[in-house]
């Protein structure tokens, strides 16, 4: 009986020490997360003819590098969001925001549900980058990555446009973002679309419908990734955002 005891409390003991070392970790790296946030500059401002200034971020490392554009939701700040994702995607490449053409006041925008209008935001802004910098800036195969409306608007922008934008990263994905002859033009750009991966929170709403969009990229024969997000709602906390996002990234930019 008593050896019995002793190894109850040998278990119990460790137990204890391996949740205390989960503890000191997640801590730390909430911690980190929270250093390096303090630490980070402003993004750069971008005038872009015909449209509100965009945001950005230069990639860490030189030469030629991929362009990794964030598409807003509606409401949002894009100067804020700009430096939440400059964390995770800067070591890929060059971080670009876009403010969409509606000003809902004090820095809030929002693409006025106009994917076409967004479309020729996008890539002025993508425009402007390459003239500031030159050949520092890849103009095809780049990463668009949408949130919410802005998921919206990088669905149909990349739809019509995949040698631009080859790669995407979806957030709150939704089919009933693409209607028309949408199945038509995916099947015939389907080889030019290289990779797609669709995240989004499993209590959001719209996780069905982001089930139906990996549908219809596996019925096109589109490479694609599809993550629902146990305990996550419709937006990621922003000291989960490294955690989240880096290996969709990574998986996108893979095989180049």
């Amino acid at each position: 009986m008593y050896g019995r005891l002793v190894v109850r409390l040998g278990l119990w003991k460790r137990l204890i020490l391996a949740l205390s070392v989960l503890v000191v970790v997640l801590g730390g790296e909430a911690v980190a997360w929270a250093k390096e946030a303090r630490k980070l500059a402003d993004p750069q401002r971008l005038e872009v003819p015909g449209f509100a200034d965009a945001f950005y971020y230069r990639p860490r490392g030189r030469g030629l590098k991929p362009v990794l554009v964030y598409l807003h939701g509606r409401g949002a700040n894009p100067e804020d969001d700009c430096r939440k994702w400059a964390h995770v995607a800067t070591q890929f490449g060059w971080v670009l925001c876009p403010s969409g053409p509606e000003d809902r006041g004090d820095g809030a925008r929002g693409w006025a549900n106009n994917a076409a209008l967004g479309g020729q935001d996008v890539k002025a802004a993508l425009d402007a980058l390459r003239a500031k910098y030159k050949r520092r800036v890849q103009l095809h195969g780049n990463v668009l990555i949408g949130f919410s409306e802005g998921a919206f608007v990088a669905m149909q922008v990349g739809l019509r446009d995949p040698q631009t934008w080859s790669r995407w990263l979806i957030l709150a994905a939704n089919d009933q973002y693409w209607w028309g002859d949408a199945k038509q033009v995916l099947a015939e750009n389907r080889r030019r679309i290289r990779r797609v991966y669709l995240l989004t929170g499993e209590s959001d709403e719209v996780a069905p419908n982001t089930l139906r969009v990996a549908d219809m990229l596996k019925d096109a024969k589109v490479p694609h990734r599809v993550r629902v997000v146990p305990g996550m709602g419709h937006e990621v906390p922003g000291d989960r955002m490294r955690s989240t996002y880096r290996r969709p990234l990574a998986w996108l930019l893979a095989h180049r």
